[in-house]
């Protein structure tokens, strides 16, 4: 008889539409070998239907609920501001059932806010956690402009690192994206039984790719844009540094994929000749025909999964400095790094026309995630060790 877990999500893993569900995604198909999974996480109710049936395949019980509407300012409550949206009374309820008649043998909380829906678990409890969001805040208001977002910024930066330590410390195991975010973490939580495993595994078959480099100077940009790192993130380039793309290459185009663009967006993305596609199921299509992607993302917490995704796919990248942090990523080996406008665009159009260069940057980048992140190469390493965590904790 397998060991039974409960996994409980801010966001569902099927169909992958958020970068955080792609990360879910890879960790269930890898424990559902070893584990009896039960799957309780967030909806939109758009996708409840289809999510049901996928998630009816990968786990025993999948429990889907509507998202929280908004963020709820409350200087009483424990939750940080920022994590006031995921706070389900439903939710809450189901899983406090599921903790008491199912009796679980591990309950794992993804994402630091989801932490509080593990209060009633007498199992051991795993977080999955990006330890280094307060720490982009903090990058935040150093670089932000205007009092009122410095300010928002200090808040929710001194809010993160308050919940983050007493989180960190509760938990019997921690498991972060890398070393780095490890010694990370025991500096915020000196008690925290942190462990590096890799974060998200991607299926590397299904995203084989393509065999040779594309002819066109096609860039593509992918990401859950109501997450406003993202959507400010791809406005900044349409404005900043398309234009000196396409003073270099003047055929030049960008595809962008991604759900819930906002009508100002979609009308931006119009007039400057992009090319919206909103949500795509088989996104690897879109990598196929793409040159370049771009993760010009400057703010916001979590990990770009994305990233790691277009490079799957065979796409080389071009970032700035803040988009790949945690993600252990060479700097002009496994991407280009550019923190200017015209940096950025240089890279690119290099990108677009040199393919020794193009084929350099695909295959380092592909090597890293095979052996990194790759589902097929990582899964039994990620069962055997959760396996050996419960007879530790037992």
């Amino acid at each position: 008889m397998k060991p039974r877990i409960l996994i409980v999500s801010p966001v569902t893993p099927y169909p992958v539409y958020h970068g955080a569900g792609s990360a879910i995604y890879g960790y269930i198909r890898a424990l559902r070998e070893v584990f009896d999974i039960t799957f309780a996480g967030f909806c939109p109710q758009k996708f409840q239907q289809q999510a049901q049936a996928g998630l009816d395949e990968l786990c025993n019980k999948a429990l889907l609920f509507d998202p929280p509407p908004s963020r709820n300012l409350d200087a009483f409550s424990s939750v940080p501001f920022l994590f006031s949206n995921l706070q389900s009374n439903d939710m809450r309820r189901a899983v406090d059932r599921i903790l008491k008649e199912d009796s679980p043998d591990a309950v794992q909380i993804e994402y630091l806010g989801m932490a509080d829906y593990a209060q009633s678990a007498r199992c051991p409890r795993i977080i999955r956690a990006h330890v280094q969001e307060w720490w982009h805040y903090y990058l935040n208001w150093k670089h932000t402009r205007g009092l009122r977002k410095r300010l928002e910024n200090l808040f929710w930066t001194l809010d993160s690192i308050r919940h983050n330590r007493a989180t960190l410390e509760s938990f019997d195991w921690v498991l972060v994206t890398s070393e780095e975010e490890r010694q990370r973490a025991l500096e915020l939580a000196p008690k925290a039984r942190a462990e590096a495993l890799p974060f998200m595994l991607m299926d590397c078959e299904q995203f084989e790719p393509a065999p040779l480099p594309p002819s066109d100077p096609h860039m593509v940009f992918v990401g859950f844009l109501p997450h406003t790192p993202n959507a400010d993130a791809l406005e900044y380039f349409i404005r900043e540094e398309l234009p000196l793309v396409r003073a270099q290459e003047t055929a030049a185009r960008l595809t962008v994929a991604g759900e819930g663009a906002s009508n100002y967006l979609k009308g931006l993305m119009h007039d400057q000749r992009v090319d919206y596609l909103g949500y795509v199921e088989e996104i690897w299509e879109i990598y196929w025909r793409a040159r370049v992607y771009i993760a010009p993302v400057t703010s916001g917490g979590g990990i770009r999964t994305k990233i790691i995704e277009a490079m799957a796919a065979g796409v080389p990248v071009v970032s700035n400095s803040f988009a790949p942090q945690g993600l252990g990523l060479l700097p002009g080996h496994h991407l280009a790094v550019c923190d200017t406008p015209q940096e950025s665009a240089s890279a690119i159009v290099r990108l677009f026309r040199d393919d020794s260069y193009w084929n350099r940057m695909r295959n380092s980048a592909r090597a890293l995630v095979e052996n990194s992140f790759g589902l097929q190469r990582l899964a039994p390493v990620i069962q055997a060790r959760y396996l050996r965590f419960l007879e530790e904790a037992a």
